[in-house]
């Protein structure tokens, strides 16, 4: 029996959990700090484990690493370093759906050393966005055509059905990654000049998703790395971004600004309501017309959509504030969870979608590959699926023997993408391709 271990016990792991068990099999632990939960995940099936561990406990990491076959870190990217060493050290398989992250990529040449793999990028942004793309671009350059421009994105979002709040956005994934992730630039490139996005939000513009509906983009991460990785023209425009309904980036750029995601400084809550916190956050002792105040210190009209939204999560409200202690990011992560959250019967949707634009000797096209999936009611989400059944299938083609690669590496030749991308289609998560010329 194939043995395989889970790292991390959060939104999105229970289809790949599932489909160890029930497809493959497989046993399989997952070490994650609230046992609970992996707990309820495994649900009582005797090839489920549950193991407490946290990322400062080592000896219990290298038992798990040395007794399984693969190793699926679902985990933040804090982690990953620790993981990929002993991984490394015991020829242990691991794959991530993170970023290849330069703190992860530095593994490379010592992982083929060892003779061991490391995946990275097998989720939905990044994973399945990149799969489906590097799809497109391998079939143009077989036919020889050029390509002068690349748009791609992602997306998590409430299905039009249950977008229904008026931040047009509900948590399918860890939250407090999504903090992390609104203060990290981003990069990109427009005719070989490429823009350093240090504040994102900024750069956010409306794009029309072709069958879909019409989105506000913002970039996201590194879109320049893929020029080499995928073959691609050194003056390509290439851009990576993600897709949200219209305003939340205005709103993003909002709460940077007052500092309300701000995710380095600890603060204690006792014996504080939200009044009070936001009365601190503007310098001043008073709560008395506390809403009126803080619309004042930012120059904003107190009927401002802006103030709206801050109103309708509590922000406001002379109440206690139900984290004993935390950054001002976990303060408005526990507010929104209480009114973000998705409710069983609501449905999630991921879209991932690519455009690029080709020259062949006799013309230009343009060549797009869409995919929109919604949630099961009262089941799994759409991007918990999206996110791990990737790399469930990658598990089960790495120990079939299908997948040899060694190094740190994402799934960008056709021996890999081709073969996962199959199988999500069997599983509902299909590209529907189209060309324009």
């Amino acid at each position: 029996m194939k043995k395989v271990a889970v790292l991390g016990a959060g939104y999105v792991v229970k289809p790949m959990i599932d489909y160890f068990i029930e497809q493959c099999k497989y046993e399989v632990t997952i070490a994650t700090r609230t046992v609970s939960k992996a707990e309820r995940i495994i649900d009582g099936r005797p090839l489920g484990i549950a193991i407490a561990w946290t990322t400062d406990q080592v000896d219990v990491l290298e038992k798990i690493i040395k007794e399984t076959e693969m190793v699926i870190a679902m985990i933040p990217r804090s982690g990953h370093a620790m993981v990929a060493e002993l991984c490394i050290k015991h020829r242990t398989p691991m794959i991530t759906t993170d970023f290849k992250h330069p703190g992860i990529a530095c593994y490379n040449e010592e992982a083929k050393k060892q003779n061991t793999l490391i995946l990275t990028e097998l989720g939905e942004d990044p994973g399945l966005d990149n799969m489906g793309l590097k799809q497109m671009i391998d079939e143009v350059h077989s036919k020889g055509g050029k390509i002068t421009n690349i748009d791609s994105y992602g997306a998590g979002l409430p299905s039009f059905e249950h977008n229904r709040n008026p931040f047009g956005y509900k948590f399918s994934w860890d939250p407090n990654g999504l903090m992390r992730s609104a203060v990290s630039p981003a990069t990109y490139q427009i005719n070989g000049k490429v823009i350093e996005a240090t504040h994102k939000f900024e750069h956010h513009k409306l794009v029309e998703v072709h069958g879909i509906g019409t989105f506000e983009t913002y970039p996201s991460n590194d879109s320049t790395r893929y020029i080499k990785e995928f073959g691609l023209d050194e003056n390509i425009t290439i851009y990576k971004g993600l897709l949200r309904y219209i305003g939340y980036s205005n709103t993003m750029i909002n709460l940077l600004k007052i500092k309300l995601i701000e995710n380095t400084e600890e603060k204690d809550f006792e014996n504080t309501t939200y009044a009070q916190f936001i009365a601190e956050l503007i310098g001043t002792s008073s709560t008395k017309d506390i809403k009126i105040n803080f619309a004042k210190s930012i120059k904003m009209d107190v009927n401002d959509d802006f103030i709206k939204k801050l109103d309708w999560l509590g922000i406001f409200d002379d109440i206690q504030v139900s984290i004993n202690k935390g950054t001002n990011s976990n303060l408005l992560v526990d507010l929104m969870l209480k009114k973000m959250d998705y409710q069983p019967h609501e449905r999630d949707m991921i879209i991932v979608h690519n455009e690029m634009d080709v020259e062949f000797p006799n013309g230009k096209e343009k060549h797009i590959s869409s995919m929109m999936v919604e949630g099961i009611p009262n089941g799994d989400s759409a991007m918990a699926r999206a996110v791990s059944l990737p790399p469930a299938i990658a598990t089960k083609l790495i120990l079939e023997g299908k997948i040899k690669n060694t190094g740190v590496c994402m799934p960008s030749t056709k021996e890999m993408y081709e073969p996962i991308l199959e199988e999500m289609e069997s599983l509902g998560f299909a590209f529907k391709k189209e060309i324009i010329g």
